[in-house]
């Protein structure tokens, strides 16, 4: 470094890098007497990459938070950040050595896949809502339930499966029978029946997944290809011919 005396020599070393719990690098060194802690990537791009506009993250562009190669990083705002995150998910470097169960909800099979990208064009589902999944911040997507694969031995805890499962709105068409005068209607999702009916559409699905039997005077059914004949059984249970579709 340059001093009044002249040029002078400065032994450096190698910081050892740490992972924290979101996945990024840290350094910890000492600065001026006191112990610092720094976010690796914040440092490359502190030193490397201009930011004339005072951005105030840095965006990984492979969605891997340990690449942090000045190649792979960029200033951005927040909303930047996220819309980011949310459309490329994380990178196949991180989900090749993270394989997944996914849970069919609907019938409860469970099926393992070597990463979140194998899963989501098997499945149809975008990759960024099963990271959310995995990550907390949704509970289901695409009719799924998604875990990492941690090691252990991987058993469905059916009650949790359970309690997702009622929590989750019926996605479809749905047959309401009136229990006073016995007509039938069909709806083409769960709200349009309880803003027709004057139910609340919270009601209605504790009925589809089996919590109560009738919501608001009606009794539900999905139309899961046998609800036809799901009608017809509850018509003749509570003696009702009326068919209006």
């Amino acid at each position: 470094m340059q001093t009044k005396h002249g040029l002078q020599l400065v032994q450096g070393r190698v910081l050892k890098q740490q992972c924290n719990r979101g996945n990024y690098l840290f350094v910890n060194f000492r600065l001026n007497g006191k112990q610092v802690n720094r976010l690796v990537h914040r440092i490359v791009a502190e030193a490397f990459i201009p930011n004339p506009d005072n951005l105030p993250q840095v965006n990984h562009k492979d969605c891997n938070r340990k690449n942090n190669n000045v190649l792979n990083l960029e200033w951005c705002d927040n909303s930047y950040n996220v819309r980011y995150r949310e459309k490329y998910g994380v990178s196949q470097t991180e989900t090749l050595g993270h394989p997944v169960y996914v849970i069919n909800l609907k019938t409860q099979e469970s099926l393992r896949f070597e990463s979140q990208s194998e899963a989501g064009r098997e499945l149809g589902v975008r990759q960024g809502d099963i990271s959310a999944v995995l990550r907390g911040r949704r509970k289901t997507a695409g009719g799924y339930w998604f875990v990492e694969d941690n090691g252990d031995d991987f058993k469905i805890d059916k009650n949790k499966l359970c309690k997702i499962k009622s929590g989750m709105m019926f996605r479809g068409g749905i047959y309401a029978i009136s229990l006073k005068t016995q007509e039938v209607y069909r709806f083409q999702s769960q709200r349009e029946a309880g803003r027709s009916l004057g139910v609340d559409y919270r009601n209605i699905n504790t009925v589809l997944t089996g919590k109560r039997k009738t919501a608001g005077g009606y009794w539900f059914v999905g139309d899961n290809g046998h609800a036809v004949e799901a009608v017809k059984s509850k018509l003749h249970d509570i003696g009702g011919t009326g068919l209006r579709l």
